[in-house]
Formats: C-alpha cells, sequence, structure tokens
C-alpha cells in the first residue's frame, strides 16, 4: 500500500507543479510589469528609482530563465509585457469630464 501511494502521489505532485509553476511566472511577471510601468510612467520619480527597478526586472528574468523552466520564463516575459501595455494604455486614456 505505501509503494502504491508513493508511487503514485510523487508523479502527481510533480505534474501539479509543472502546471502551476507557469501561472505563478504568469502572475509574477504582471505585478513586476505593473510595477516597473508605474515607476516608469512616473515624472516625479528619481532617475536612480528607475534604474534600480529596470535592473531588478532585467535580474528577475535572468533568474527564472536560469533556475526555472522554459514554460516559466515565457509566461513571466508575456505577463510582464502585457502588464506594462495595459498599464500605458490606462495612463494615456483621456479623462472623461463630468458634467454638472
Amino acid at each position: 500500500m505505501a509503494e502504491f501511494l508513493t508511487d503514485t502521489w510523487n508523479p502527481l505532485c510533480e505534474l501539479f507543479g509543472s502546471l502551476l509553476r507557469p501561472l505563478g511566472g504568469l502572475v509574477f511577471g504582471v505585478a513586476v510589469g505593473w510595477l516597473t510601468a508605474s515607476v516608469f510612467l512616473d515624472a516625479a520619480r528619481e532617475w536612480q528609482l528607475k534604474i534600480a527597478i529596470f535592473l531588478g526586472l532585467l535580474g528577475s528574468f535572468v533568474a527564472v530563465i536560469d533556475h526555472a523552466g522554459i514554460g516559466t520564463a515565457g509566461m513571466l516575459m508575456l505577463g510582464t509585457g502585457a502588464a506594462v501595455i495595459a498599464y500605458a494604455v490606462m495612463k494615456n486614456r483621456p479623462e472623461k469630464k463630468k458634467e454638472k
């Protein structure tokens, strides 16, 4: 009975882990992309903070590519790109005038 559980449990955990890892990369990519875009598009921020955020983003790309699978890295980059584009579109949208 114990062999059945270990022979079944380990492959199931590996399957769920391999399915959830890219999803985690996507969520992390969206969060990091949103943070990066919010700092870069704010003119009041100091240039040192912008450089630090950008280098942190590149560092996270390098770390994920080196230590995780290619699917996780791809989802991280897709999530980051989608968040940057979405934030830029929302930031540049003209404001609606309120009528009295």
